[in-house]
């Protein structure tokens, strides 16, 4: 039976993982003749510019960011109004206007920019369109952790010598056991091979998937990612109850060097930027926001899209 490691105390902040892709910014949609528009003049604060949407814990430009932002983009599902048009109508908002309003106000209270901001709203839905998800192999990466009848697949790309691996592992980790029938957990490898040792364990980890005991080499070498002599991978795999001859064997002869390679390589194509790295059914997560109420953000965006085929429709004053 696997431990889960408790979650450190360390803010996730250091997890800022400032990637997006280079697209265009969200582009009004043709203006709809019979639009509905909010009563009375346009409100002059941050609150008033979004109601309903907490800002609690942003300080005033990072409100005032928010504000500006929504004042000046469309709600992604398609209705002909701004953020903060569609947050001041009398039905209070339509739900998708009220979370790409909680979206934006997480990302400003992280400190981003302007720029930023823009940059990781767009990517971020713009991600879920077809052609920009990745068809990632998992055929020879099992077994998952969690539910494999889970409908939502995530798939991370991880070092275990890497220190920001390491403090979202419990995070994650967390994050699919307590939703179990929604969510499993791929794990693919992708060493930084200027870590020292990191190839090495990179290649054990393969190893023990191999060999039946993925998550628990997984477990061992997250715990103790110092440790990446052949000799001293081998006492592990024997703790296991494993054979440690083979896995010395295995790295002697780099057995499993070209499936590591493999995985660093498809890495690359489906848009990664470091470690770690996460796709939603193919979907990468680039916001710079790794903590559990992102994680359920994301989730619940892609159960929907998955229900649908798309965003649900929703009414429009």
């Amino acid at each position: 039976m696997r431990t889960r490691p408790a979650v450190p105390a360390t803010s996730l902040s250091t997890l800022l993982l400032l990637a997006g892709c280079a697209s265009a910014p969200l582009a009004p949609p043709p203006p709809a003749a019979a639009a509905a528009q909010p009563a009375g003049p346009e409100p002059a604060t941050p609150d008033g510019l979004l109601p309903g949407i907490p800002l609690d814990g942003l300080d005033e430009a990072q409100k005032a960011l928010a504000a500006q932002f929504a004042r000046e983009t469309y709600v992604y599902c398609g209705t002909p109004h701004t953020l903060s048009q569609r947050l001041r109508l009398p039905d209070g908002g339509c739900e998708h206007a009220r979370r790409m309003g909680r979206l934006v106000a997480r990302l400003a209270g992280a400190g981003v920019t302007r720029d930023e901001l823009a940059k990781h709203v767009t990517a971020y839905y713009s991600g879920f369109d077809q052609p920009r998800r990745a068809a990632l192999d998992l055929a020879a990466f099992g077994p998952p952790l969690g539910d494999p009848s889970a409908r939502i697949t995530l798939v991370e790309f991880s070092d275990f010598t890497c220190p920001y691996c390491q403090l979202f592992r419990p995070v994650l980790e967390k994050f699919v056991s307590e939703r179990a029938g929604r969510v499993k957990l791929f794990f693919k490898p992708f060493p930084i091979e200027s870590h020292p040792g990191a190839l090495e364990l990179a290649q054990a980890g393969e190893w023990g998937r191999e060999q039946g005991v993925f998550w628990k080499m997984h477990d061992a070498l997250f715990d103790d990612p110092h440790g990446a002599t052949p000799s001293t991978l081998a006492a592990q795999a024997r703790a296991l109850g494993a054979d440690g001859d083979d896995l010395e064997a295995a790295l002697a002869t780099g057995r499993l060097l070209a499936k590591v390679r493999g995985s660093q390589a498809e890495a690359r194509v489906a848009g990664l930027r470091g470690t770690p790295t996460l796709y939603f059914d193919g979907r990468r997560l680039p916001v710079p926001d790794f903590s559990e109420w992102m994680l359920e953000f994301t989730l619940q965006d892609e159960e929907e899209w998955q229900a649908n085929r798309g965003w649900a429709r929703d009414p429009r004053p």
